[in-house]
């Protein structure tokens, strides 16, 4: 019964390790390759440029967005969640694609480009910054200071009190079937 729980507990390990691995699989563009310009507020433009090299020369490219609301790319229209559209690298390997934000936009997009040939795979993320406030009167504007929102607890913390989890219940369990074999002996 121990070799079970065990083999269970180091297979329920291996497969947290090993996922992340699987995901590097891909040819993911090299890190500053690529980035995000432009203002990221409702109804403007950002565009996703790339280095030279960074795709095959010329080759096109499958862009997705993805976001809490559709943005148009020249005469092609993504919803939400969907898409590709394509675009085309320059002839020395760089792209820049330009996307049309909506007046409604909000929250985070991903933009992820694909290269065909190449099968490179670049992913961005920006976030819509709302936009400048109109100057406030009152006991909160003498501050000027916004209002925290999010976590401040690091990843690792997170990490660390789940797997201290993880093993109490793993001592419980085996506290409980030592307790049986004594009762069975």
């Amino acid at each position: 019964m121990i070799r079970k729980i065990v083999a269970g507990v180091l297979l329920a390990v291996l497969g947290v390790f090993a996922v992340p691995i699987a995901a590097n699989a891909v040819g993911y563009v090299p890190s500053g390759s690529c980035g995000v310009s432009g203002s990221p507020v409702p109804g403007s433009t950002v565009t996703i440029s790339c280095n030279a090299g960074t795709w095959a020369d010329g080759e096109t490219l499958s862009v997705t967005v993805s976001g809490n609301t559709a943005v148009t790319q020249a005469a092609f229209r993504t919803a939400v969640t969907s898409g590709p559209f394509t675009t085309a690298a320059a002839a020395d390997g760089s792209s820049s694609t330009r996307l049309a934000l909506p007046a409604s936009a909000s929250g985070t997009y991903t933009v992820t480009s694909t290269g065909t040939e190449s099968q490179n795979v670049d992913v961005e993320t920006f976030t819509i910054v709302a936009a400048a406030p109109v100057a406030q009167t009152g006991s909160n504007s003498s501050t000027g200071e916004v209002a925290a929102t999010g976590s401040t607890v690091p990843v690792l913390i997170i990490w660390a009190a789940g797997g201290l989890v993880l093993l109490g219940a793993a001592i419980v369990v085996v506290r409980v079937v030592v307790r049986r074999q004594r009762l069975n002996s």
